[in-house]
C-alpha cells in the first residue's frame, strides 16, 4: 500500500510553498469543513481537494484475495473496537488558510489509511498477507517521520504532519493488534528515540497509555476476567485523574465495573456495546434497587433490615482504590451507586430502629405504672375493707 499524499507533502508536488494557500482555495474551501466517514466518500473528497497538485489512483494498490490459491491459510478477523483507538496527541488548530488546507489533507489521509487497511485485510483474508500489508504501512510511516525530522525545515505544517504520523502509527498498532506481535513494530519509547531523536514527553506518553488501556478494556470482552479487569481499572483510574473531562474514559471504566458486578452475581455478560450504554446501567440499577427493597420490606423489624443491608453491601464487588475526585465521576457504576443507596437505607432503618426502641421503652414504663397503680388500688381496697369490718364489729357490740 502506497502513501502518495504524505510522500508528496514531504518530497513532491504537495510540498508547502510559502504562506499562500493553493490558487484554487476559494473553490475547495467548503470541502475542508469535515472529514467524510466512509472510504469512498473520503477518497473522493481528497481527490477533489488535491487534484490540482497531485493525481492519485487510490484503487491502484487494492489487494487481491489469493486465499483460494493457499492451503491451510489462517484468517483472524480484525474486529473494530466500539471506541476506535484514538491517541490524543496535541494537534494545533489551523490559524491560516494554508494551514487549514494542509491540516485537512493530513488528517483526512490518516483516516483514509486506516479505513483502507481495514478493507485490505478483509479482502486478503489471510493473516500472513494481512500482517505484511500492515507492516509495510508502518515501515513507510516510520521512514517519513525520520525524513521530516532530518530533512525538512521546521514549520507548523510539517509539525502537524509529524504528530499525525506518530499518532497514526500507534493507532494502527492498536487497531491491528490481533495480527501483530511486539516485534512487528517499534515501541512507543523507541520510536521517539530512533525516529525523532528525543524522548516522548509526559503528555505524549500519557496519551498513548490511555488509548492503549481503553483498547485493552474492550479486548477483555472476548474472554472477560475480573482479575485482569481489576488490574486494568487501576491504570484507567490514573488516566482519568489526568484527564477528568474524558467522557469515553468514564464510560469505559463504568462498563468494566458493571461487568465485574454482573460477574460477581453470576449474571450473563453482555457485549461491551450494550454494557457501555448509559441506559443499560440505569436499568440494571433500578432492577437491583427494586429487588433489594423487596428483601428489606419482607423483614419483620428494622434490626433485621440493618443486618440484611450489611450483608448486601459486603457482597458487592470491591474495586481498586482511587481518589474521591475520580470516584465522583463514575456515576454509571452500578456497584458504586448501590453502595451509596444502601448507606442511605441504613440511616433510614437506624432511625426506625431508634424510634422503635424509644417507643418500646415508653410502653414498658407505662406498663409498670399501670401495674403499680393496680397494686395500689388492690391494697387500698383491702385496707378499706378491713376498716369497714372493724366498724361493723364495734357497732354490733
Amino acid at each position: 500500500m502506497e502513501l502518495k499524499i504524505y510522500d508528496s507533502i514531504i518530497h513532491g508536488s504537495l510540498q508547502p510553498q510559502g504562506d499562500q494557500p493553493p490558487a484554487e482555495y476559494a473553490e475547495i474551501s467548503r470541502l475542508l469543513a469535515d472529514i467524510p466517514p466512509t472510504l469512498p466518500e473520503l477518497e473522493n473528497r481528497l481527490q477533489q481537494v488535491i487534484c490540482r497538485n497531485l493525481q492519485v489512483n487510490f484503487n491502484a494498490d487494492v489487494p487481491v484475495n489469493i486465499a483460494q490459491f493457499l492451503n491451510n491459510q489462517e484468517y483472524t478477523q480484525v474486529a473494530a473496537d466500539y471506541f476506535s483507538p484514538e491517541i490524543a496527541l496535541p494537534l494545533p488548530a489551523a490559524t491560516t488558510l494554508i494551514q487549514r488546507f494542509y491540516f485537512f489533507v493530513i488528517t483526512a489521509e490518516a483516516h483514509r489509511i486506516k479505513l483502507r487497511l481495514l478493507q485490505s485485510v478483509e479482502i486478503l483474508k489471510d493473516d500472513i498477507c494481512g500482517k505484511q500489508e500492515v507492516k509495510e504501512v508502518l515501515t513507510l510511516l516510520a521512514r517519513y517521520a525520520k525524513n521530516i525530522q532530518e530533512h525538512t525545515q521546521p514549520n507548523p505544517i510539517f509539525s502537524v504532519l509529524l504528530s499525525q504520523i506518530v499518532k497514526l502509527y500507534f493507532e494502527i498498532t492498536l487497531l491491528f493488534g490481533v495480527l501483530l506481535s511486539e516485534q512487528d513494530y517499534i515501541s512507543f519509547a523507541d520510536f521517539f528515540a530512533l525516529r525523532l531523536n528525543r524522548q516522548a514527553d509526559e503528555d505524549e506518553t500519557a496519551a498513548y497509555q490511555k488509548a492503549l488501556h481503553i483498547h485493552q478494556a474492550q479486548q477483555l470482552y472476548s474472554n472477560f476476567d475480573s482479575a485482569a479487569a481489576s488490574n486494568l481499572l487501576s491504570q484507567l483510574y490514573g488516566d482519568l485523574e489526568r484527564t477528568p473531562t474524558d467522557n469515553t474514559l468514564v464510560a469505559v471504566i463504568c462498563a468494566l465495573e458493571n461487568t465485574v458486578f454482573l460477574q460477581a452475581e453470576n449474571a450473563t455478560i453482555s457485549d461491551f456495546s450494550e454494557i457501555v450504554n448509559a441506559n443499560f446501567s440505569k436499568s440494571l440499577l433500578k432492577d437491583r434497587k427494586q429487588a433489594f427493597n423487596q428483601q428489606l420490606n419482607a423483614l419483620s423489624n428494622a434490626r433485621e433490615a440493618l443486618a440484611e443491608i450489611e450483608n448486601i453491601a459486603e457482597n458487592l464487588p470491591d474495586f481498586p482504590a482511587t481518589t474521591p475526585e475520580v470516584a465522583i465521576l463514575l456515576t454509571s457504576s452500578v456497584a458504586r451507586q448501590l453502595h451509596s443507596w444502601l448507606a442511605e437505607q441504613k440511616e433510614i432503618y437506624k432511625a426506625n430502629a431508634a424510634t422503635y426502641i424509644k417507643s418500646k421503652k415508653a410502653n414498658k414504663g407505662m406498663l409498670i405504672s399501670i401495674v403499680i397503680a393496680f397494686i395500689t388500688l388492690i391494697v387500698s381496697v383491702i385496707v378499706g375493707w378491713d376498716n369497714i369490718l372493724k366498724f361493723l364489729e364495734m357497732w354490733g357490740k
